[in-house]
């Protein structure tokens, strides 16, 4: 088997692109503040820049692709192959001890009740919440995935954007989970009042998102390695919003959000399958494969904690993911 060298080329499911061009993006404004004054602080893929907001300090992606939620709506065929193992039952999900360690979460906030898993793809995470008790609901705009989703997983899926669900659903659900799907939506704050809709008063909104410092840090360490990887550290092509502790607590508040929790989350093992024939696939790839990134990826999630205390608290270089767990605030 040769080594494929970039981590991109190879087959996927997905309509994401190595390269994009003037024609293939938008410039927009901050999704939070909605100034256009900006600083450009990486570009990759081409055209796609990421920037941050002069006036709110929020990271985002301008100029953006110009539908990036259409990156999934892929073929159904490569989709179905990338996790065949895992619909069979022969495999794990890569993501699975990050799935299980964000529901261990959220059921010692709601242990029972009605639980809606926004951007839900093929039904991973709904999977594990059917079995961990709660009544689960998918909402899936890209209707190959939520086919695969009910088709394979037997789940119950919305195949729509959350602003579509039906209106019996307002006021239905304990939990509005979401859950690495943040950080793709172009309108946080309508996408946040529309998510309210669907709790229960006194219901919990869950959000996990990449740490955009992590992305700094890594980035930071590659220019000094002299490193520019042609896959890019942002994942710029279909995260538009990159948030840190301090940004993602201002979107929740202009939404009307208190947070209950703000944590650590832990990184992603990403499987390196398609670095060795071409293909990428859903389950675990053997630690002797990607050992140096699956061990340096453990070490400085561990390093986040002692410098979380340094930060009394806050969330800082060192942490992969953010996760945060609110709630509606009260109308006086």
């Amino acid at each position: 088997m040769s080594l494929v060298k970039e981590s991109q080329d190879y087959e996927r499911g997905g309509t994401q692109k190595d390269h994009y061009t003037d024609a293939d993006v938008v410039t927009v404004a901050c999704p939070l503040c909605g100034s256009q004054d900006r600083t450009e602080i990486y570009r990759e893929h081409g055209a796609l820049v990421v920037a941050q907001c002069r006036g709110c300090t929020l990271l985002y992606t301008s100029p953006r692709v110009k539908a990036p939620e259409e990156v999934y709506w892929g073929d159904g065929a490569k989709y179905l192959e990338e996790a065949r193992l895992i619909f069979e039952g022969k495999a794990a999900h890569h993501r699975d001890p990050n799935y299980l360690e964000e529901l261990h979460l959220i059921k010692r906030f709601k242990p029972t009740g009605r639980f809606l898993d926004v951007g839900c793809n093929m039904g991973m995470l709904l999977r594990l919440v059917r079995s961990m008790g709660w009544t689960g609901i998918g909402v899936e705009p890209s209707a190959t995935l939520a086919t695969l989703a009910t088709e394979r997983f037997h789940l119950d899926v919305y195949n729509c954007f959350l602003n579509q669900v039906p209106a019996k659903e307002h006021g239905a659900f304990d939990i509005v989970a979401l859950s690495d799907v943040f950080e793709h939506i172009t309108e946080p704050l309508p996408f946040l009042a529309d998510a309210a809709k669907f709790l229960k008063p006194d219901g919990l909104l869950y959000i996990k998102v990449p740490n955009a410092r992590w992305n700094s840090f890594k980035q930071a360490m590659l220019k000094l390695r002299g490193r520019v990887p042609k896959q890019g550290v942002w994942d710029s092509y279909e995260h538009v919003v990159h948030y840190t502790d301090q940004t993602l607590r201002k979107m929740l508040d202009r939404a009307g959000f208190d947070v209950v929790t703000m944590t650590i989350g832990k990184p992603i093992q990403i499987p390196v399958w398609h670095q060795y024939v071409g293909r990428y696939y859903l389950y675990p790839s053997p630690l002797l494969l990607d050992w140096k990134r699956t061990f340096g990826r453990s070490a400085f999630y561990w390093l986040a904690w002692p410098e979380r205390l340094w930060r009394m608290g806050g969330i800082g270089w060192f942490a992969p993911n953010i996760v945060a767990v609110a709630k509606r605030r009260a109308v006086a």
